[in-house]
């Protein structure tokens, strides 16, 4: 006799008991009530070994099946004379059988259809937070390159000077300036990282050093396109394509930062670039700078 094994076998037949019911099916044959009975008592002997095997999925199907190849028989014309018979190879007990396990292994089943459907789910759910979270990683991730390449390009264009100062090799040390009407490189840095200030900054260096090194999401007003007593709107006239989008919406944000190389606020003095610049702005309207 087959050893009983004390762990059910891994579901692999179907996903839910309506599934599994449609493999129960057995079409009629036209063969005898003798070749019925004999496959009936295969069906019910695989049934027992799938049972003892703890097979649930198969031993169910065949259960089943033998169920209702019994039934088959049953209902041929020719049952009544050959009915003895049919008892005798089949009898009362193993239809009995087989219908109890059928039932017991129909509660089971279904118990675990659900609980391999809700493991299911929570696995989906795990795989998608975990995609969620390597998401915000990777966002995270690009902000701080953005955020440190941002700073990387103020630094490049805000310290041109003092790295271009050298006395002997040592770079000269100039003070940040705090003077009103203007802010430090760390200052403008702080600004450009919070979502909550909306700022334009012009560079008003020659379009050469423009192209050569700029700060992220600046626009070009480029000096050649700037002189004392002109107006914003002949500046606007001599802007770059790419910047004149940017120029038209000077009006609705909190700050305009205007830029050069060297200049801070003890310098904009009559004729300058940036006081040029400054002055033309002021003509139309008052910009915070």
């Amino acid at each position: 006799m087959p050893a009983v094994s004390s762990v059910p076998k891994e579901l692999y037949l179907s996903s839910s008991l309506k599934d599994l019911n449609k493999k129960t099916e057995v079409k009629p044959e036209k063969i005898s009530i003798k070749n019925y009975v004999q496959s009936a008592m295969k069906i019910f002997k695989t049934a027992e070994e799938c049972r003892l095997d703890r097979d649930e999925e198969k031993a169910y199907v065949l259960y089943m099946k033998y169920v209702t190849v019994y039934n088959l028989i049953k209902k041929r014309p020719d049952f009544k004379q050959q009915q003895d018979y049919v008892h005798s190879m089949l009898g009362p007990t193993n239809i009995r059988k087989a219908i109890e396990e059928a039932e017991r292994l129909s509660e089971s089943l279904k118990l675990r259809y659900e609980e391999a459907e809700v493991r299911k789910k929570l696995e989906e759910k795990d795989r998608q937070e975990e995609e969620q979270l390597q998401k915000q990683k990777r966002q995270e991730a690009e902000r701080e390159d953005s955020g440190t390449s941002a700073k990387s390009s103020l630094a490049n264009v805000l310290d041109s000077k003092d790295k271009t100062q050298k006395i002997n090799g040592e770079n000269s040390e100039k003070k940040e300036t705090t003077e009103k009407g203007s802010i430090t490189a760390k200052e403008l840095y702080t600004m450009m990282m919070d979502k909550n200030i909306s700022l334009i900054i012009m560079d008003a260096r020659r379009m050469q050093d423009y192209q050569d090194s700029r700060i992220s999401d600046s626009l070009s007003v480029p000096e050649e396109a700037i002189s004392p007593g002109v107006t914003a709107n002949w500046i606007e006239a001599n802007l770059p394509d790419d910047s004149k989008d940017k120029w038209m919406k000077r009006g609705n944000v909190d700050y305009v930062v205007l830029l050069d190389w060297f200049s801070s606020t003890k310098d904009l003095q009559l004729g300058t670039t940036l006081r040029s610049l400054k002055d033309a702005l002021f003509k139309v309207s008052k910009f915070p700078c």
